[in-house]
């Protein structure tokens, strides 16, 4: 049987030998070169033809966000980050995520539990990465393809809420989602699977590019039109009732899919609210089933749902099982989800 390829570039031989040691305890795969900057890196991979390549940012000779703008228009592959969880950390994992890396990997922090953590999810990830869409690199935003002579009218909306969940190539998602978004839009709730550390600068990131107030969102803040509230990493989101009014309900109950924030544990805490047929409900680029099964308790509540298609999917995996069990009432690109939010707004 054949074996699926990797390449480990890092600066650290003691690292490399721990990620090789990782993917080859998995039968599927193997580890056919290892380079120490991205020099070394760029020969492997022309010689060699890799699938994969784990890669660390912090490497001399060349910056690794340079390296990933250099590389992937002439080798598009998947490539995994290792990234630390310091605020550090996160920006240049969000700049990595821009340039076009597929996914990344949290970094140990030297304890049994944090090592078996990175080490499932790197096996995890390496997985994912066999389903990439590459030739969704560089979507096409509506921005560049709208009509110039295409009219914008002012939305009235009926649908009080508008729901997302997201998982891998949903940071690239959301933005270009978002980017079209105004402040007559109703809140916004994002379950995007990130860990800790990472949401907040994400929300920070988001806010100061678009139309829209983005934020991190904290226990207890009512819901206002023209806002996107993100999951906190590690927490999940949900919605819950106050007197007359909608506020976010933060908390931690256990992971479910294996994720917190968990998508499902949004889209089902507005059916407890019973707030389905007031909603909408989004489902984007992510792998695995995170989302689909509370996405169809949505729509059977009177929730209009909506999914990435597979052509504008980084992954097609939550989409694809919420298409299959019958929890989408429509099925469209990423660059056509914010007019079909405005065509069924009133509905």
């Amino acid at each position: 049987m054949r074996k699926h390829t990797v390449i480990v570039v890092d600066d650290q031989k003691s690292v490399r030998s721990m990620i090789k040691r990782w993917i080859e305890s998995d039968p599927n795969w193997e580890v056919i070169g290892e380079a120490a900057n991205p020099y070394e890196a760029r020969d492997l991979i022309v010689e060699k033809q890799p699938e994969v390549m784990t890669l660390d940012v912090h490497m001399p000779g060349m910056d690794g966000i340079v390296f990933l703008k250099k590389l992937l228009p002439q080798y598009p592959m998947p490539v995994i980050m290792f990234s630390s969880s310091t605020t550090e950390g996160a920006h240049i994992t969000f700049e990595a995520l821009e340039a076009g890396a597929f996914d990344y990997v949290s970094k140990p922090i030297g304890t049994p539990e944090s090592l078996i953590e990175a080490k499932e999810d790197l096996l995890s990830k390496l997985y994912e990465s066999l389903n990439y869409n590459l030739t969704k690199l560089n979507l096409t935003t509506k921005k560049e393809t709208n009509s110039p002579n295409k009219i914008h009218s002012k939305t009235t909306f009926k649908r009080k809420f508008i729901l997302i969940g997201s998982s891998t190539g949903g940071t690239t998602a959301l933005r270009k989602l978002l980017d079209e978004v105004d402040d007559t839009f109703p809140p916004i709730l994002i379950a995007q699977h990130m860990p800790e550390n990472f949401t907040s600068l994400f929300a920070q990131r988001l806010n100061s590019d678009l139309k829209i107030q983005v934020k991190e969102a904290k226990d207890k803040e009512i819901l206002q039109s023209g806002h996107a509230y993100i999951a906190p990493g590690n927490y999940h989101l949900g919605i819950q009732k106050i007197g007359s009014d909608y506020y976010t309900r933060i908390f931690q109950t256990d992971k479910k899919n294996g994720h917190r924030p968990s998508v499902d544990i949004l889209f089902e805490s507005a059916t407890e609210q019973d707030i389905g047929g007031k909603s909408i409900g989004i489902i984007l680029t992510g792998m695995g089933s995170d989302g689909a099964s509370g996405l169809l308790k949505l729509k059977n509540q009177g929730c209009l749902t909506i999914g990435q298609n597979k052509e504008t999917c980084v992954v097609y995996g939550m989409p694809k099982v919420a298409y299959e069990i019958g929890a989408l009432t429509y099925q469209v690109p990423l660059n056509e989800m914010v007019d079909k939010i405005k065509e069924i707004a009133s509905l």
